[in-house]
């Protein structure tokens, strides 16, 4: 089994891009957040935006992989009008007692990014052992590869994972 679990929902696509790069280049299993009904459209559109706003959970569809058999899960989001999108928090809400250590990332096209960032580790109620903010037109330009180096080089490897984990059980907030 692969020590490393992203899961990530993407909309338009670059989120899906930037997740499928971090698996490649560590070797990690992925899961998509799916839902039951597709956001498409001005409706679709609509109804993103308001959920983001009253940081609202969006129905999901279950999720394939369980993240108590990963040490690491890495959880990557769209930016939705300054907020976390709805999907992943509800995955959040629905799995954060059977994350260990996690690390984030989120896509955005213009700003909010440190806020969503903050937001997820909130509610996961874990600091994150690594951290990223990608713009949109970054990843449609693959102009990313420096900032993803850099964010892999901050998760565990085979080697020191144990230490590396073992240091990070110090950095879970209090309940």
């Amino acid at each position: 089994m692969k020590s490393i679990l992203i899961v990530y929902y993407s909309h338009t696509g670059v989120t899906a891009q930037v997740a499928h790069a971090l698996a490649r280049t560590c070797g990690a299993d992925l899961e998509q957040i799916t839902e039951p009904q597709p956001r498409q459209g001005v409706a679709g559109y609509l109804r993103a935006v308001w959920q983001a706003l009253r940081q609202q959970p969006a129905p999901i569809n279950p999720p394939r992989h369980h993240p108590a058999d990963y040490p690491v899960v890495v959880l990557g989001t769209p930016v939705w009008a300054g907020h976390l999108s709805s999907p992943m928090r509800s995955y959040i809400l629905q799995q954060r007692e059977h994350f260990r250590h996690v690390a984030l990332f989120c896509t955005m096209g213009g700003s909010g990014g440190a806020g969503v960032l903050t937001a997820m580790a909130d509610l996961c109620n874990k600091l994150p052992m690594a951290t990223l903010c990608v713009r949109q037109r970054d990843v449609l330009a693959e102009r990313y590869a420096a900032a993803l180096t850099e964010f892999v080089h901050e998760l565990p490897t085979a080697e020191p994972a144990e230490e590396r984990l073992a240091a990070a059980d110090g950095a879970t907030r209090p309940g």
